[in-house]
């Protein structure tokens, strides 16, 4: 009976702390995004070129971003997506489920 309890507790710790991790991912990666974001707002200016959508590797290779920070993919291991129209730039993460266009995607701005 003890075991059972023990076992029950221990369960629900775990949830707890597996969801305390994966929010302190997507605060991570939402924190990211928006310096990605300034970065490709940064390289516009130093390049007079906003008709270019810089990519990651672009933005380190020209000293936007950090190459010794892990500014190559979120929190989940994945790269980023950089997209851009005339006049702004949203970066985008796939989020937790690590797919493309479902609703826990990260977007900086949010749509």
């Amino acid at each position: 009976m003890a075991v059972a309890i023990i076992a029950m507790i221990s369960a629900g710790i775990t949830v707890a702390v597996v969801k305390i991790g994966n929010n302190q991912k997507i605060s991570l990666t939402r924190t990211n995004a928006e310096a990605l974001r300034a970065a490709v707002k940064t390289w516009w200016q130093l390049n007079n070129d906003s008709n270019t959508c810089p990519t990651v590797s672009m933005l380190i290779a020209d000293g936007a971003i950090d190459k010794g920070k892990s500014t190559k993919a979120d929190a989940w291991g994945q790269p980023w997506a950089i997209k851009c129209d005339e006049t702004d730039a949203t970066v985008i993460s796939t989020g937790p489920d690590k797919l493309p266009d479902t609703e826990d995607d990260i977007r900086v701005p949010p749509a």
